[in-house]
């Protein structure tokens, strides 16, 4: 691990720090992106630059964005927001994420995938269609997707550090983009503890919190520690002995650990690049939370 952030009722209990990191430090979070982004989703539809979970993606296309025809103009934004876009796609390597990210054009590459299953039929992990919501919210919003994070969230939060990484057409990447501090994550972790709500500030609707962490599909990860995880609008869902665990998951072992049960957030970051044994490493933190941390409060 590179560093570790546990909040207790609200409270900084512990935290770590690998040298010569601090807790200033901004760390890729990798997939944990998504999860953010789904909060985004959620403010966004409430404040009507979506008109809801059941619109369809290209109404939210506007040029330069590439029109969307064929199958693909049946996807919804919560197909996307519950990885059943049916585009296909495997990411059970690397291979076909670093393709994406290679492509001249992020959002043109996964639009010309085809759709080999009807949109919201099947679950299948994938970052790139992921990415598109990204695309639609940086379409409708004239500060786009990072600037309406700041407005939204981040700045309310407290949050003032952030990185956010493009593509080739200036998006910020909302598969695995985003940049945070860990301090600064485990904020998103207590939000997520209180439905949506900072101090007297309803910042995201409960209502979306409670549907983001509704199963919409069950059975389709795994943790050894927690055993099979549902899948709800981009956030996992499981327990930890007994304990309902929801999840904010990054390649590596990048976690948002949510236990709301026991009122405990635990984050964690990890080391990603050239991973030779990314499941392991992945099993190995969460087995640490569930053996180390959640043992140890009272």
């Amino acid at each position: 691990m590179q560093s570790v952030v546990v909040v207790r009722r609200g409270r900084l209990v512990g935290e770590w720090y690998r040298d010569p990191a601090s807790a200033g430090t901004v760390r890729s979070i990798r997939s944990v992106t998504k999860s953010v982004l789904s909060l985004l989703i959620g403010v966004a539809i409430d404040r009507g630059i979506f008109q809801g979970t059941d619109e369809l993606l290209t109404s939210t296309f506007h040029p330069p964005l590439p029109a969307i025809t064929g199958p693909a103009a049946a996807i919804t934004l919560d197909n996307l927001l519950t990885m059943s876009a049916g585009f296909q796609w495997d990411e059970s390597g690397v291979t076909e994420f670093d393709n994406w990210m290679l492509a001249p054009n992020q959002v043109a590459y996964v639009l010309a995938r085809p759709v080999a299953t009807a949109p919201g039929t099947q679950w299948n992990y994938d970052s790139a269609a992921v990415h598109l919501l990204s695309a639609a919210l940086t379409s409708s919003y004239d500060a786009g997707t990072a600037g309406f994070a700041d407005e939204v969230l981040f700045r309310p939060l407290g949050i003032q550090q952030r990185v956010w990484e493009l593509d080739h057409q200036g998006i910020p990447n909302g598969g695995a983009g985003l940049s945070l501090s860990t301090r600064d994550l485990a904020k998103v972790g207590v939000l997520m503890l209180q439905r949506g709500r900072s101090g007297v500030t309803q910042l995201v609707p409960e209502a979306w919190i409670l549907g983001a962490t509704a199963a919409r599909f069950r059975g389709v990860g795994w943790l050894d520690a927690t055993g099979s995880l549902d899948y709800g609008r981009l956030w996992w869902l499981g327990q930890v002995h007994g304990t309902r665990l929801l999840l904010a998951w990054g390649y590596g072992g990048q976690f948002v650990a949510v236990l709301p049960d026991v009122d405990l957030v635990v984050v964690t970051t990890a080391p990603f690049f050239n991973l030779p044994d990314a499941p392991g490493q992945t099993d190995g933190i969460m087995s640490w939370i569930a053996g180390s941390v959640l043992p140890a409060i009272h």
